[in-house]
């Protein structure tokens, strides 16, 4: 049996019908790693939650599925997509209710970890079932440009749903909305699809712990390093330990039998050229929204709604520039898109870097979010189909590598901005004693997002560079092989 995903009718409005609940799930799967942004103060509140709890509440989700990623592509191409793709659903549904009910943080905390390890099932599943089910043609240039837009409106949806929810209904809300969607989607899916074809080979539970220890260590030395300082042996050991562990993993995939990540998949320089431009959008687009969404409510003075409409500039900035990239694929180096929508996003980080206590919105934030909107419309559709572009019966982890370089991106780029924001903030407190903590917040993110407009402006080159005039001959063949 042909290892692909096969609509239930072979009416061509079948297949369509499971796209939209694939994306529906995608969906709820990006807006639940950034509506916390905005709830997570009110459960602060409500649970008393120390600041680092508050913290963990964001990063333990980003970590828990960052890290599980490559284990959850490998297990959904083994046991079957759909199947994968259902328990990842029952599981993240689960976990929202508890955390929805949560009457601790460490019940919170615990909760959203949990969702992160669910949806590291979900969302390899539902890239590779959207990869064979649209295999070829302009159908699969139509597909990934929804999937793509999906993903990257889904940040800015989010936070405007986060302040919604939060606004009318508490903080609560932002767990439990996942219930009704995991359960329609469900549904769906049971409906659209029927089950593909179970894998062969074993499950490289090794590799999943090395991938998953090496990562964590990584995460945790940059965010020690924001209390304990750069220099302290605590954050130097973390650190020093998460590159050791994650050189071991590759040497561990170099050998085992049935590896986590094929590295033959990194043979094809478009591909890697696309699993490096998620990791620098991962870098930009979570520090970016967390500095604007703490500057809106603490320095500027927003509430939480106004906060969340503040962002929609970004999500209608993706859906115009999807629109036009998502054609052009059939013609245009994916390189292309993928370098100038870094390029877009370090633009962006520059002009953040020039934000003061009391610029107008329109001026100085408005141009930061349509910017990162522009740079993810460019980026997202282009990478998300290069890198399930001919990935065959791998592509399930070709999903997850794609995905894991994006939360681990974002869970990098958290670490290190939000370190270097704290660390210029204190430094600016401590020369200036009479400072304001207004302007020595906003000082903090002028520094750490100059920081993170000169990386991803490198990223770009890199990718430019790295995808290589291969990159040509496959631009049109992305969809039409």
């Amino acid at each position: 049996m042909p290892d692909q995903a096969m609509s239930r009718s072979s009416a061509p409005t079948a297949r369509w019908w499971a796209l939209g609940w694939m994306s529906a799930t995608q969906l709820m799967m990006v807006v639940d790693g950034t509506v916390m942004n905005i709830a997570v103060p009110s459960a602060q509140a409500d649970l008393g939650l120390s600041d680092v709890q508050r913290q963990w509440v964001l990063t333990v989700y980003v970590l828990a599925f960052g890290s599980m990623l490559l284990l959850g592509g490998r297990v959904s191409d083994v046991i079957g997509r759909r199947r994968a793709l259902l328990i990842g659903l029952a599981g993240f549904t689960l976990a929202s209710i508890v955390g929805g009910l949560a009457l601790s943080g460490e019940m919170l905390i615990a909760a959203r970890a949990v969702q992160g390890l669910f949806g590291a099932l979900v969302t390899p599943s539902a890239l590779a079932l959207l990869s064979l089910t649209f295999p070829d043609g302009q159908d699969r240039v139509r597909a990934f440009g929804v999937f793509g837009t999906i993903m990257g409106a889904g940040s800015g949806i989010g936070v405007l749903l986060g302040g919604i929810l939060t606004d009318s209904w508490g903080w609560r809300w932002a767990l439990l909305i996942n219930v009704p969607v995991a359960v329609v989607a469900s549904v769906g899916l049971l409906l659209s699809l029927t089950a593909d074809a179970r894998g062969e080979g074993r499950i490289d539970v090794a590799g999943g712990v090395l991938s998953i220890a090496g990562l964590t260590a990584l995460t945790l030395g940059l965010t020690t390093a924001e209390t304990a300082g750069w220099r302290s042996p605590s954050t130097i050991g973390l650190l020093a330990a998460g590159v050791i562990v994650l050189a071991g993993f590759v040497f561990w995939q170099a050998r085992t039998r049935s590896p986590l990540i094929p590295l033959s998949l990194f043979t094809e320089r478009l591909r890697s050229a696309a699993f490096a431009a998620m990791l620098a959008w991962g870098v930009a687009i979570l520090p970016a929204f967390l500095f604007l969404s703490v500057y809106l409510q603490q320095v500027a003075g927003f509430g939480p709604l106004l906060t969340g409409l503040s962002f929609l500039p970004y999500t209608a900035a993706i859906l115009v520039t999807v629109r036009l990239v998502r054609p052009a694929l059939a013609a245009v180096p994916p390189a292309v898109f993928l370098s100038l929508g870094l390029a877009l996003l370090a633009a962006a980080l520059l002009v953040l870097s020039f934000l003061r206590p009391d610029t107008p919105y329109w001026s100085h934030v408005l141009p930061v979010f349509v910017l990162l909107g522009l740079g993810t419309g460019c980026v997202q559709p282009a990478a998300n189909s290069a890198a399930t572009h001919r990935a065959g019966p791998v592509s399930g982890v070709a999903g997850a590598v794609a995905g894991t370089a994006q939360q681990v991106g974002s869970s990098i780029g958290l670490a290190l901005l939000g370190t270097i924001a704290a660390t210029s903030a204190a430094e600016t407190l401590t020369a200036a004693p009479g400072s304001s903590a207004d302007i020595a917040t906003v000082h903090g993110y002028n520094t750490a997002s100059l920081v993170g407009a000169a990386v991803v402006a490198v990223a770009a080159v890199v990718v430019l560079v790295l995808a290589g005039r291969g990159s040509d001959s496959e631009s049109g063949d992305t969809t039409n092989s």
